[in-house]
């Protein structure tokens, strides 16, 4: 090739080349300005699981492309707030694709701990529910790049309902010549769709108006989703050590008797504090 027209090849070249630089931003340009973002819209929340633990919640949102062509979900990530403070995070893969004009169902399940509710026990206490907001962002693969789609939703959930205690029966008797057993029984109604999981007791034994023994770390057995169960507590007393209280009942007379303390159930601490009569058989 002469040198006379390599030369003139190249700047033709040169001068093309920011013609085409050119061309190819302003249809870059031109393929952003006919882009349209999709859309995300929630549709329901889903209660999977609850238990003295937290809650399972599964969200359900729509994922709406109004371009005529198709695009791909790439990944859908998610956190869950109580008070403005993340407490659950998470991410689903994605791969789905997502037709022209058309949409896809987007779902996610988010545990709602118990233990990070502030004011657990109060919220509890009055059969209240614990508010949260769910937020995070779906990536969507386009022609023009990765896009983040915003996700949002705030809702409640109901909280467990505290097991009723009672105090079933306590009976006195003596053990041995110098030792004295109370039989005492506590009845827990669980009013709950779910099962008691099995806890912990702590409490403070009083006949009388006076304490009389204490423990922490009885076992207790779990009791099925809307049924009544019952604990056994066995006590025993040395006889010298006994209050008048306890004297009569042993006698075959009776006594009032009251049980205070915890009980520890997942992660609610159930306060505990009943009241009944000893009597002696």
């Amino acid at each position: 090739m002469p040198r006379r027209h390599a030369r003139s090849l190249a700047l033709a070249a040169l001068v093309a080349a920011p013609l085409l630089l050119a061309g190819c931003a302003a249809v870059g340009e031109l393929a952003k300005a006919a882009f349209q973002k999709p859309t995300l819209a929630f549709k329901s929340v889903e209660v999977q699981s609850l238990d003295f633990d937290g809650a399972t919640l599964a969200f359900d949102f729509r994922l709406h492309n109004p371009n005529g062509f198709g695009l791909k979900l790439a990944r859908v990530q998610y956190w869950l707030q109580l008070e403005q403070r993340v407490v659950t995070r998470g991410e689903v893969a994605g791969g789905v694709s997502i037709p022209a004009g058309g949409e896809v169902p987007v779902r996610f399940t988010a545990r709602l701990p118990f233990a990070e509710v502030p004011r657990l026990l109060e919220l509890v206490a009055r059969g209240g529910q614990v508010a949260y907001t769910v937020g995070g962002q779906v990536d969507v693969d386009t022609p023009i790049g990765v896009i983040d789609v915003p996700a949002s939703h705030s809702g409640a959930v109901d909280l467990p309902t505290l097991p009723a205690f009672r105090i079933a029966s306590a009976r006195v008797k003596l053990a041995s010549l110098t030792e004295v057993e109370v039989e005492l029984t506590l009845a827990i109604d669980n009013r709950n769709p779910f099962p008691l999981p099995e806890g912990e007791l702590k409490y403070a034994l009083a006949l009388g108006g006076e304490v009389v023994a204490t423990a922490d770390g009885e076992a207790l057995a779990g009791v099925a989703a809307r049924s009544e169960g019952r604990v056994v507590i066995p006590v025993r007393l040395s006889l010298l050590g006994a209050g008048r209280a306890l004297a009569t009942v042993v006698r075959g007379g009776t006594a009032d008797l009251r049980v205070t303390g915890e009980a520890k159930l997942g992660s609610l601490p159930v306060p505990l504090d009943v009241a009944g009569k000893a009597v002696g058989r």
